[in-house]
């Protein structure tokens, strides 16, 4: 699940929701071949040590950097810098896999981090309930029918070697209002949480919804001023940053005051966002099947826009043409997935700012057939970022 040369007023008249489309204010180039920063066959801690999510990276207080690509065993990759990251096969965090869907803690996923001082570090986190497994809660026992998703927030109180969690819903930050139901047949919630990236004071995210009910599918930006608290976190809905998504029970009013109003024109999962700061642009980037303005035609990649509010992008453009997770040929050799933008020489210590040269981190499938498998490898591609 953020930017921001113009400060939040937080009035409809100055976000208008079918705003034009801003220009694109960067041009984004890749300028290499990819690069293997993790690679499963020889660098895995386990079985299951496998790059499932973007990257994200931050600095602690002695300046060593930790970055996250992680499945729901969260480790992390630990250096001096960027360019020297190992894996560390400690693990900062795994959930209990309870089968109380309203417990929040069964499969979760270590999504974006901010820290101001480099020893607390707030997180972000993609929670799944994988009520395939408990056939009492999913009669069909199909996972996709079953599965249900909320963002939770977490906490590293000694530089990320560990994270810890609130129980229960103390930890959510978005949640359905809605109690959990094996009857929608599909995935529902909210998932995927960008990297988190500050401006003016506050923190911000994104998270994809899909529909269901009174939620909208589409990407949703969060903000907060507390990012250590999860309860502090408000969703734009529509008009302002009020919208609370505390779960099922615990707000006031209808369940309608407790959905976020989709960003217009963000048709697909936020994955990152970047300041660019020489001028203070922002950039975003997703992975998507759709038509490309430049040639007319259909394209499958990875794309970006960029926006100076966060609320209006421009139209997105074509970074890196490539097979996708979810849309690829059985003849594929290489499938990819999980899109970041990280710049090692960053002055940030939540790597959310990027200069002229950048990486594109991806997830890499090393296919061998039509099924996506456990063999997949974190690597990156030289970006060169520059004003349109």
């Amino acid at each position: 699940m953020i930017a921001f040369i113009i400060i939040f007023i937080g009035l409809a008249a100055w976000f208008p929701a079918r705003a034009a489309a801003a220009p694109a204010e960067l041009a984004l180039t890749a300028a290499g071949p990819a690069e293997t920063v993790f690679r499963w066959r020889t660098d895995r801690c386990a079985p299951d040590d496998i790059p499932d999510a973007p990257a994200r990276a931050f600095r602690d207080a002695t300046g060593t950097v930790h970055l996250f690509a992680t499945h729901f065993v969260n480790r992390a990759l630990v250096g001096r810098s960027l360019d020297e990251v190992r894996p560390d096969c400690a693990v900062a965090f795994m959930g209990d896999k309870v089968d109380d869907p309203e417990q929040f803690d069964d499969r979760i996923w270590l999504a974006a981090f901010h820290t101001d001082d480099g020893h607390t570090i707030a997180a972000l986190a993609h929670a799944e309930f994988h009520g395939h497994l408990r056939p009492a809660l999913c009669p069909s026992r199909q996972y996709s029918a079953c599965w249900w998703n909320a963002v939770l927030g977490l906490v590293s109180h000694d530089g990320g070697r560990r994270f810890e969690r609130a129980p229960g819903a103390g930890a959510v930050v978005a949640a359905l209002p809605y109690a959990y139901d094996p009857s929608a047949g599909r995935p529902t919630g909210y998932f995927g949480p960008s990297n988190i990236l500050t401006f003016d004071g506050a923190q911000y995210a994104f998270v994809f919804a899909e529909a269901w009910r009174d939620q909208k599918r589409g990407a949703c930006l969060l903000r907060t001023r507390t990012p250590t608290d999860p309860s502090s976190w408000r969703a734009w809905d529509g008009t302002d940053f009020a919208a609370a998504l505390t779960g099922a029970g615990r707000f006031a009013g209808p369940p309608a005051k407790h959905v976020c109003a989709p960003v217009p024109g963000l048709a697909s999962t936020m994955a990152a966002i970047a300041r660019y700061a020489p001028t203070g642009a922002v950039v975003g980037l997703f992975a998507a099947k759709r038509r490309d303005p430049a040639t007319g035609t259909d394209a499958t990649g990875i794309w970006y826009a960029t926006s100076r509010d966060l609320l209006r992008w421009s139209e997105p453009r074509l970074l890196l043409e490539a097979p996708l997770m979810f849309a690829f040929s059985c003849g594929a050799k290489a499938v990819y997935a999980y899109p970041s933008l990280l710049d090692p020489a960053s002055a940030s210590r939540n790597f959310d700012s990027v200069s002229g040269r950048a990486y594109l981190y991806l997830t890499r499938f090393n296919m061998n057939g039509c099924t996506l498998p456990m063999d997949r490898d974190l690597v990156r591609v030289p970006v060169r970022i520059a004003p349109s």
